[in-house]
């Protein structure tokens, strides 16, 4: 049987060389997730603001306390 792992995630906010806004999930603590070993983001619906991404990046933090990977 698989150990699953878990790892704190920390996000923050980019932006494309177009303006466009981007979260960037990034390892905060705990284990040390291959998922990790490379830039993990999410693209966000053309036009949100750096702001709203700001707002989702703050609700991700409050509200996802682990990543899992077996």
């Amino acid at each position: 049987m698989a150990t699953t792992k878990r790892a704190r995630p920390h996000f923050r906010v980019g932006e494309f060389a177009n303006g466009q806004a981007w979260i960037i999930m990034e390892n905060f603590d705990g284990d040390n997730l291959a998922l990790f070993e490379k830039t993990v983001g999410f693209d966000l619906r053309p036009g949100t603001s750096y702001e709203e991404a700001q707002r989702i990046a703050s609700f991700l933090k409050e509200n996802l306390v682990t990543v899992n990977a077996s």
